[in-house]
């Protein structure tokens, strides 16, 4: 009866020491998985830059105005190039 004590211990602490190893695998995999989504969004965000026509800055094209094929980084600039260009 001893022996069979000792035995299911020793089954049973395999058994935990299985299920924690398995358990560490997924996790270290899912975090993986997830940088990898992260880092894929990531460079999907990157966009072009476009330089202002009267300033020389650089804008995010979304974040620039466009007038005459030209862009610009306020109304400000925009009205101007367009003023002296007249």
């Amino acid at each position: 009866m001893h022996f069979y004590k000792q035995g299911l211990k020793i089954v049973i602490t395999k058994w935990i020491i299985l299920i924690i190893i398995v358990f560490l695998i997924y996790w270290s995999l899912r975090s993986l998985q997830q940088a990898k989504k992260q880092s894929a969004a990531s460079k999907k965000e990157i966009e072009d830059m476009v330089c202002c026509a009267h300033c020389g800055l650089h804008i995010p094209r979304s974040e620039s105005i466009t007038a005459d094929k030209k862009h610009f980084c306020s109304l400000d600039h925009q009205q101007l190039y367009l003023k002296s260009s007249q």
